[in-house]
């Protein structure tokens, strides 16, 4: 498989390949027209942050219950309106949202929902740049119907980004032949400059155990030889998420010092395509918008809701933020060394990047007397959450 890595392209240091990466593009001079679209949006391409892709949450609801899902998806959850789908994608339209990511929740488990939002963006000019799935729609009945839908849909027809259908495996209950098929499919019926494809593997972090090699066994058995130089790879482990009451708790083994994930962070605000899309966004289905969609991202880097007020007005208050404007300025995390003081750092254990991140906002406003995010992006209460119940929808 191709490693998550590959052909990073970050803007200004070397040229883009068009084609090449899990997040390819189509044209050498992407950055130049993402910077065109802002500046026709009334934006100044040079803000601290822009964002050059929305992660949408579309649904909470899924039809699968996994008791370490990162996402917080529920069984029976909510989706985006039609009318709040029309809405927000003339919200992304007004500060010239190059794409979006589309995830959930289960996307397909809301699929008039997905489809209406895939229609809304081609005919905005946004491109997906990614749909995520755990594959429940690739039994032999469904699996060329659904490609069928979504390419007649717009899903492949962006005008900068190849869209990427990322695959999700870990603790999910889809049975590995269905999303053998759907990776089958995709790797038969589209090239490279109509659609790439990665596997997103999840494993426990206690044993590290991902299920790509069974994928790899099952796709072999079925259809012959893994598509090696098609598939890409995500490999991550589960987290915590605040959001599910009673979620199974993450063991994660090791306790890092801040100071060694802030010095590790890569600078989430700088212009990249290829290996990810970079500024990005997290948009959960509730409207609060966050500056980064990093997988835990921490509350308090919500800076308003897309559902409630104009896009500008909640882009411009993240601009505002000192704290984002320091990370921006210090390439990454690593700029909060000259605010937070090693004796902190060195001395202060988390597990994960988005934890660290959590930390220093809290450290940061306390010394500097900022107060990160906005009020009006609460927290979803744990109490406005479904209930947990058994698996149950599909593709309609």
């Amino acid at each position: 498989m191709i490693k998550e890595g590959s052909y990073l392209f970050v803007e200004g240091q070397r040229a883009v390949e068009p084609y090449r990466g899990k997040y390819a593009v189509k044209v050498p001079d992407v950055f130049d027209r993402v910077r065109q679209g802002w500046a026709a949006a009334g934006l100044d391409p040079d803000s601290p942050y822009l964002p050059m892709r929305i992660e949408m949450e579309l649904t909470t609801k899924c039809n699968d219950a996994c008791q370490t899902c990162g996402m917080g998806a529920l069984a029976d959850g909510r989706t985006l309106t039609d009318g709040q789908l029309r809405f927000l994608l003339d919200q992304f339209t007004s500060i010239g949202l190059p794409s979006l990511a589309i995830t959930g929740g289960e996307p397909f488990t809301a699929w008039r929902a997905l489809l209406v939002l895939l229609e809304g963006a081609r005919d905005r000019g946004i491109d997906i740049s990614k749909l995520t799935t755990n594959g429940i729609w690739g039994t032999s009945r469904r699996c060329g119907p659904v490609f069928d839908r979504l390419e007649k849909a717009g899903f492949l027809d962006g005008r900068l980004f190849v869209p990427l259908l990322m695959l999700s495996i870990g603790e999910q209950t889809t049975p590995l032949e269905d999303v053998a098929r759907i990776l089958h499919h995709a790797v038969t019926h589209y090239t490279v400059q109509d659609l790439n494809v990665a596997v997103s593997s999840l494993a426990d972090p206690a044993t590290r155990e991902h299920k790509v090699d069974e994928l790899m066994a099952v796709y072999e058995k079925a259809h012959g030889d893994f598509p090696h130089d098609r598939a890409h790879s995500t490999m991550r482990v589960y987290l915590n998420n605040e959001r599910l009451d009673g979620q199974a708790a993450v063991n994660r083994p090791g306790q890092t010092p801040v100071s060694r994930w802030m010095d590790h962070c890569f600078d989430c605000f700088a212009p990249t395509v290829g290996a990810y899309v970079l500024p990005t966004s997290l948009m959960k289905q509730d409207g609060c918008w966050y500056s980064c969609a990093a997988f835990n991202v921490p509350e308090k880097l919500a800076f308003g809701n897309l559902l409630r007020e104009p896009a500008r007005n909640v882009l411009a208050r993240a601009n505002d933020s000192t704290y984002i404007a320091r990370v921006r300025a210090g390439r990454g995390l690593k700029a909060l060394h000259d605010v937070v003081p090693s004796s902190y750092t060195e001395n202060t254990t988390c597990t994960s990047f988005c934890d660290s991140c959590a930390l220093l906002i809290g450290q940061h406003d306390k010394i500097t007397g900022e107060r990160t995010g906005h009020l009006s992006a609460p927290v979803i209460p744990a109490a406005s959450l479904l209930t947990r119940v058994q698996p149950t929808g599909s593709v309609q």
